[in-house]
C-alpha cells in the first residue's frame, strides 16, 4: 500500500536513502492504519499519535510492528516522548541501515 505524502519527506546524496524512509513512512502510516483501524490517507507525518487515538500500548505495538518488518530492535527508551508520525519516523530512521 503506497501513501501519497508531500514529496520530497527526506533529502540525502542517495536515493537509496530516500527510498528506505519513504518505505519506513509508508509502514509506520500502515501500521498505525491497522492498528487503529483509520483509513491511511487520513494520516500524515504531521499527525498527532493523541488525535489519532493513539496511546501508548499502541505507539508499542506499532514499533513491533516495524521491528519486525525492517528486521530492527527498537531500545524502550527510544519509546519516550512520542508526540507525532514523524516522531516515530524520525526515531526509528536511525536505527535502518542503508545499504552502500
Amino acid at each position: 500500500m503506497s501513501v501519497n505524502l508531500p514529496t520530497p519527506i527526506y533529502r540525502c546524496f542517495s536515493g537509496t536513502h530516500e527510498l528506505m524512509n519513504q518505505n519506513l513512512v509508508d509502514a509506520v502510516i500502515t501500521a498505525i492504519s491497522k492498528q487503529k483501524g483509520l483509513d491511511s490517507s487520513s494520516i500524515d507525518l504531521n499527525s498527532s499519535l493523541p488525535e489519532l487515538g493513539v496511546n501508548s500500548l499502541d505507539a508499542i505495538s506499532i514499533v513491533y510492528d516495524i521491528e519486525d518488518r525492517f528486521d530492527i530492535e527498537v531500545p524502550n527508551e527510544m519509546l519516550a516522548d512520542l508526540e507525532s508520525v514523524r516522531d516515530i519516523v524520525d526515531k526509528l530512521s536511525t536505527l535502518i541501515t542503508v545499504p552502500a
